[in-house]
C-alpha cells in the first residue's frame, strides 16, 4: 500500500547491479532496498520499510517454535538460479556491471557482510568482523551482531524491543545504495 492504494510489483530492470521494481498501476520504478521511487510518475515517493532478517526455516523455528510455515513452488527463475548459483558465486552475472557506477574501493566489491541502517547511520560490517559476535553503538544505542546457526549474520538492539533494519549483502550493493555509508572498523 502506497498512499492508501494497492500496488502490484514485478522486476522492472537493473540499476547499480540491483533489481528495480516496477509497479503495474503507475509504471514507476522503485529501489527495492530503500523503498524510494527513482523514476516515473511517483518519483520521490517512499514506501514504508522495516527490518528484514534473512534466515531459513530451521532457524526461524528455533526462535519461534509455533511459527506457521507455508511452502510454495519456486518459479522457473528460482529453479534456474538454484542451478546457476554455484557457477556464478562470487561473480556478478552478465550485464550487471554495465548498470553500475564505479564501486566504492574501501572494500572488495564482492565482500559479504551485514549492512545496518538507522535514520542517522548506514554502516557495513564485513562478515569477518562478526565471526565471534560483536557489540557496537549506533545512534547512542547498543547493538549486538552475531552469526546464527544458519550461518547468516543478524543485528538486534540491546533492549531487543524494536527491529533493526539490516541487509545481508555484498559490499557493492550496500555501498551503491548508501554511498555515504560507514565501514565498521575504519
Amino acid at each position: 500500500m502506497i498512499d492508501g492504494k494497492l500496488h502490484h510489483f514485478s522486476a522492472g530492470g537493473l540499476y547499480n547491479g540491483l533489481i528495480l521494481l516496477i509497479d503495474d498501476e503507475t509504471k514507476t520504478y522503485w529501489d527495492h532496498v530503500t523503498g524510494e521511487a527513482v523514476h516515473g510518475p511517483m518519483l520521490g515517493a517512499k514506501m514504508p520499510m522495516w527490518g528484514i532478517e534473512m534466515t531459513n526455516v530451521e532457524t526461524a523455528l528455533l526462535r519461534e517454535p509455533n511459527l506457521p510455515v507455508y511452502l510454495s513452488r519456486p518459479s522457473w527463475v528460482g529453479v534456474l538460479m538454484g542451478w546457476v548459483s554455484p557457477y556464478i558465486e562470487g561473480r556478478l552475472p552478465p550485464g550487471f556491471r554495465k548498470t553500475m557506477v564505479p564501486v566504492d574501493s574501501r572494500l572488495p566489491e564482492m565482500e559479504i557482510g551485514l549492512g545496518v541502517v538507522t535514520d542517522q547511520i548506514q554502516r557495513f560490517y564485513p562478515l569477518s568482523t562478526i565471526r565471534q559476535q560483536l557489540e557496537d553503538t549506533l545512534d547512542g544505542r547498543t547493538i549486538h551482531l552475531s552469526i546464527g546457526p544458519d550461518s547468516i549474520p543478524s543485528a538486534v538492539w540491546d533492549d531487543d524491543k524494536t527491529r533493526l533494519t539490516q541487509l545481508f549483502s555484498r559490499w557493492y550493493g550496500f555501498s551503491l545504495t548508501y554511498p555515504e555509508c560507514e565501514v565498521y572498523g575504519s
